[in-house]
């Protein structure tokens, strides 16, 4: 993937992120590891709908500007951290979504209330920052996991792909809002042997998917942004 399609993929992927609801203010971040090991192509303090392909930045592992503007967030440090601890990890996204948040101050993780939320089962941890140790120690707490549940500050997605990362984003917003719904009306969670199935099947054909239906609904209003992005679909 050239630059100019990776920041446009970026820019997609996070205006995915506000149409789905799951605006962060300008606190959140999305980031993807470059593909030649320069470092990872991020954006920071801006809407998520505001992006526009030259806001973003490739930086390398100490943050440092290598191509393009960026006013760098801090908690980028966090990616930076993630991407030098695993390299299973392709991309990451940071969100202060309001169900997201809500759910994280209950320091209790996203129940399985409703079928997609077993694309999260079993890979989730719970954090809390002291205010002592330094944010980016949430990636120690993560471990091999997939989400880290940041008490009163929303999550951190670890994903395969940006657009695995996005979706599981939206996701993650989606399955806390149902979480808290079944919750306040006395719901249960699907049981355990179900969730697994489900996870099985689920997690191969959702994924891909709804990354190109959402893709399909920005190439709506934005046909320039999307050239090329979705277009080796199949079937």
């Amino acid at each position: 993937m050239d630059d100019d399609l990776v920041r446009r993929t970026l820019v997609v992927g996070e205006r995915i992120l506000a149409m789905e609801g799951c605006a962060s203010d300008v606190g959140g971040q999305v980031s993807v590891r470059a593909s030649d090991d320069r470092g990872f192509w991020c954006t920071a303090f801006e809407y998520f709908d505001q992006t526009r392909p030259d806001d973003v930045a490739l930086v390398d592992p100490d943050l440092q500007v290598l191509s393009g503007r960026v006013r760098l967030a801090p908690a980028l440090r966090m990616h930076a951290a993630l991407y030098a601890r695993r390299p299973d990890v392709n991309a990451i996204v940071h969100l202060h979504s309001h169900h997201v948040t809500v759910l994280s101050s209950l320091g209790t993780g996203l129940g399985v209330y409703g079928v997609a939320a077993v694309l999260f089962l079993d890979e989730q941890v719970l954090y809390a920052d002291d205010g002592v140790k330094p944010h980016a120690s949430v990636v120690e707490e993560l471990g091999e996991g997939r989400v880290a549940w940041m008490k009163n500050h929303g999550a951190l997605i670890a994903s395969q792909s940006l657009e695995h990362a996005i979706v599981e984003a939206v996701t993650l917003e989606a399955a806390a809002r149902m979480h808290l719904d079944c919750v306040a009306h006395g719901g249960t969670e699907i049981i355990r042997a179900e969730a697994e199935a489900g996870r099985r099947s689920f997690r191969p054909h959702y994924l891909a998917n709804m990354w190109l239906a959402n893709v399909d609904r920005i190439r709506a209003t934005a046909p320039e942004l999307c050239a090329g992005i979705g277009d080796n679909r199949t079937g």
